[in-house]
């Protein structure tokens, strides 16, 4: 945080009556999985409510005005879109892994809890786990992934953020590799978004890759 760091609680918001609704639906939906609790505190983000194009609403945390601008840059690279399509064109084998809820899979720590403080309804909470909104979620999310491939040694493996392509040259090759790093999400506490998730794939085409390349430059 930056030397000038001090509690910043932004003005509350007007929502629509549907907005309301959806807001108070996510929120539960947050408290039941234990994403967020109820918080006092001296910080307060606002919500903004995203639409996708196929118009499925989506809650976010602004926190421009709030922790994020004070905290440092960490400027852990993103891969590279060229090189993940490039070394994934090199296997014949794949599996496609999505994580479910991704940021949310991570831990904040006790003390830096308090800064992700945001109103919902006139109540305040605050995240126990990683929020998409903060300054550094991209960041640390990508090093603890690249971090858990690494301390694993698995082979094969390679991940832009949530989306995971388990490789091989052949189908035996495929599958050792799949195992390694299926064990690592296990004893990482880490769960899969199974209906996302396409396992052992072979692929004579360069149409996967394209998709693949196609998701990386809407993400970048």
């Amino acid at each position: 945080m930056t030397p000038d760091c001090h509690p910043i609680a932004t003005k509350s918001r007007n929502y629509s009556k549907a907005d309301q609704e959806f807001i108070e639906t996510r929120i539960s939906q947050l408290l039941a999985d234990d994403i967020i609790e109820p918080r006092v505190s001296l910080w307060r983000a606002q919500l903004v409510i995203a639409q996708s194009e196929n118009r499925k609403k989506r809650l976010c945390v602004d926190y421009s005005q709030t922790v994020n601008k004070f905290t440092h840059l960490d400027a852990y690279p993103l891969p590279s879109m060229q090189n993940s399509v490039s070394n994934v064109a090199n296997y014949k084998w794949y599996s496609s892994l999505d994580l479910r809820s991704a940021y949310h899979q991570g831990p904040l720590l006790l003390e830096e809890r308090k800064f992700s403080a945001f109103e919902a309804n006139g109540r305040l909470y605050h995240f126990k786990r990683i929020s998409f909104g903060l300054k550094n979620s991209v960041a640390c999310f990508q090093r603890v992934i690249d971090d858990i491939i690494a301390t694993y040694d698995c082979k094969g493996t390679f991940a832009y953020l949530d989306d995971i392509t388990v490789c091989g040259k052949t189908k035996e090759e495929h599958d050792k590799n799949l195992k390694i790093f299926l064990n690592a999400v296990k004893e990482c506490n880490l769960t899969l978004n199974e209906s996302k998730c396409v396992y052992a794939s072979e692929t004579h085409e360069l149409a996967w890759i394209s998709h693949i390349q196609r998701t990386l430059a809407a993400r970048s």
